[in-house]
């Protein structure tokens, strides 16, 4: 697997929608998904870009999620999904967006030199609500969740400098060998997955968080659902 950062975003916290409004689309929420594309190098530190800000401190950003990355190659299938012919990079809210890496070939664990900055991946993206308030549409997130195409998060290793153009090199593949894919099936179908799910939770270098909530599917808690919960 090799891939290339098309580009580059990041987002300031700022308000949106109607203070009055009970709607749940319309209805007023604080984001820093709406992020701009940068056309310089940045640098990624341990807690994420530099200049980049999230909303909520509790369920995103932290050294375990410092750098969100999604695939270019979903990009059609979600602008067919929002009857749009395109849609703009960042248009997940990710810092990176990445040709030639996909969550079927991403896995757990892997290591991945990107301009001088080292970075691990820690965990998948569990998509938010605010996905589909961004893009007016209440089925947005449950799709994304339900496909096992969320993206992923890096932790970042050795910080460094990133710019589009940066070549993803991988610099070690996890033995496990698990997949974002595979893993977001099994947290969906921990019945059906439960090797797999206790595979993942074996997993050294995963995000604390993350390993909890993979032990509560194990244990048959499933209270933790992406409308819910961002792990």
């Amino acid at each position: 697997m090799s891939g290339k950062i098309v580009s580059i975003q990041i987002g300031k916290v700022k308000s949106y929608g109607d203070k009055d409004s009970k709607d749940f689309l319309d209805k007023q929420w604080e984001s820093g998904s709406f992020k701009e594309i940068v056309d310089t190098q940045v640098w990624a530190g341990k807690v994420g870009f530099i200049g980049d800000e999230v909303a909520d401190r509790v369920h995103h950003g932290g050294e375990e999620k410092a750098i969100f990355a999604n695939s270019y190659e979903n990009y059609e299938s979600w602008a067919k999904f929002l009857g749009l012919k395109t849609i703009p990079f960042g248009a997940l809210a990710e810092n990176l967006t990445i040709s030639g890496s996909h969550e079927s070939s991403v896995c757990l664990g892997d290591i991945h030199k990107i301009g001088s900055a080292v970075l691990q991946v820690s965990q998948p993206r569990k998509p938010c609500w605010k996905i589909s308030k961004r893009w007016n549409n209440k089925k947005f997130t449950n799709e994304i969740y339900t496909s096992g195409l969320t993206g992923w998060y890096y932790r970042v290793l050795e910080e460094g400098f990133i710019e589009a153009g940066d070549k993803v090199e991988v610099l070690l593949h996890d033995e496990a060998k698990v997949s974002i894919l595979d893993a977001n099936r099994a947290f969906a179908n921990p019945s059906k997955y439960r090797e797999l799910l206790e595979k993942i939770a074996n997993i050294s270098s995963i995000a604390p968080s993350y390993k909890t909530s993979i032990e509560k599917r194990i244990s048959g808690d499933f209270s933790l659902e992406y409308m819910k919960v961002d792990y």
